[in-house]
């Protein structure tokens, strides 16, 4: 069964009405499921489609490969283009009486060994694409390979009809691998496994959280820690200081400055390119203070949940791990905090999800232009910090997020109240987000916003 997708599958499926020339371009990490989605809206559109499947290979053997996936599909006889231009000038010229789509898969291989392809795409495009009715679709996972083609100084910028970064699930359309579940465990999931569709299906829901976390991850060398530095040696194979600014993040130390000092010297910008690169990835993302003028001075965090667990718990603990039952690793190193502090910090990241994913659409929330962190300190030791926060034109909502096995009382929204005695914001509502519910005597009260998990998942 396909899950999710819903948007990118629209714009896939428009650009495959095969009465024009169009060119599409679909790029993100290896796992996010790129070539499914591709294929689901290739069925779906039930027209004649090519598959090329691209190799790390030298150029002149992927194009013998595609020549010979290629005969049986246009059936011509004399077909045997002696170089990449013949070949792409073939295929358009085909497409004039016999609209095609042309899906070329890991196109990032065929750029690092031939840098000309998209010259040579370029080309055939300007000379001979007028009247062709080919869909041609680009997909590759190299960020930086396939982002390069979007620049302004690329052959192929402006050409595309669409362009599809294509990210993890987020914690809802994550869910629904594992829908039959209870909803606090399908928060233990996405907080430890995250949202990457080839992570989600490789586990084993007839057994519980904590032995697939056990058994697929805590275990030495296990498959999840492979997948890990496959990835990160895939996209990051020459950024030798990527491990240790995880670990200073998952660690906590989050601030620009701050980490920039711990890598090296401190007069010098140590981590830019660092930084730059892992967001390009969406391997870590900022967040912002709602209250800030600019966006100066932002918090890092790591964005992908699983790559967050490993360098939190398993990093720096291999040695550890290599002579310790990983039950007893579990339970020594890892139970209390993860329940305690890593899955909490987590519900509040699920929590800014639902709100962004139904910005507009509640009936008792506003529309809300920013959402992020509020910090507020001032000369009289006042020193308040909150880390979710919408700002609405009514004001703001920050919203209060329990992990806990107890209701939220009236004593916890008081307390929160109070916070903000005093300090200079417009609270329009407070919000509070539980995993085991409220009071009932604070239902009724229109001050409040109040969601349950059982609301995040509806």
């Amino acid at each position: 069964m396909f899950i999710g997708r819903e948007k990118e599958l629209k714009i896939i499926l428009n650009n495959l009405k095969l009465d024009s020339l169009k060119c599409l371009l679909v790029y993100g990490r290896r796992r996010v499921g790129k070539t499914e989605l591709i294929n689901e809206a290739i069925s779906l559109s039930k027209k004649p489609c090519l598959s090329l499947l691209a190799r790390k290979v030298q150029s002149s053997i992927n194009l013998e490969d595609f020549i010979n996936d290629t005969k049986p599909f246009i059936n011509q006889t004399g077909f045997n283009p002696t170089n990449f231009y013949d070949y792409f000038v073939s295929l358009l010229d085909y497409s004039k009486q016999n609209p095609f789509i042309c899906f070329i898969d890991e196109f990032c291989f065929l750029k690092e060994n031939d840098d000309s392809i998209d010259s040579t795409i370029q080309k055939a495009l300007e000379l001979h694409g007028k009247e062709a009715k080919m869909t041609l679709i680009l997909c590759g996972s190299y960020v930086d390979t396939m982002r390069q083609l979007t620049d302004k100084s690329a052959p192929l910028y402006g050409r595309f009809n669409d362009i599809i970064n294509l990210h993890v699930f987020d914690y809802y359309d994550s869910s629904k691998f594992y829908s039959n579940l209870a909803n606090e465990d399908k928060v233990k999931y996405y907080s430890v496994f995250g949202g990457t569709a080839f992570n989600i299906i490789k586990l084993d829901y007839t057994k519980s959280f904590e032995e697939n976390l056990i058994d697929t991850f805590i275990e030495n060398d296990s498959f999840f820690e492979k997948e890990i530095n496959m990835v990160l040696m895939k996209e990051l194979q020459k950024e030798e200081n990527i491990n240790t600014l995880f670990e200073l993040i998952a660690s906590g130390i989050r601030k620009y400055k701050e980490l920039n000092d711990k890598m090296g010297d401190s007069s010098k910008d140590n981590i830019g390119r660092y930084i730059k690169k892992l967001e390009e990835l969406n391997l870590i993302k900022k967040t912002f203070s709602v209250n800030a003028k600019t966006d100066r001075k932002p918090l890092y965090y790591i964005s992908d949940n699983l790559i967050d667990f490993y360098y939190t718990y398993l990093a720096k603990t291999k040695r550890i791990r290599s002579i310790m039952d990983p039950r007893v690793f579990f339970e020594k190193y890892v139970k209390e905090d993860l329940y305690k502090k890593y899955i909490p910090r987590k519900f509040e990241q699920i929590a800014t999800e639902f709100l962004i994913r139904n910005n507009g659409k509640l009936e008792n929330i506003e529309l809300f232009d920013s959402i992020g962190r509020l910090f507020y300190t001032n000369y009289s030791n006042i020193n308040r910090k909150y880390d979710v926060v919408i700002n609405t034109e009514k004001g703001i909502i920050p919203f209060e997020c329990k992990y806990t096995n107890s209701k939220i009382t009236n004593d916890i929204v008081n307390e929160e109240k109070e916070s903000f005695n005093g300090l200079p914001f417009n609270v329009y509502k407070y919000g509070f987000v539980s995993k085991s519910g409220f009071d009932d005597k604070l239902l009724n009260d229109e001050e409040l916003i109040l969601l349950t998990i059982e609301d995040l998942y509806r």
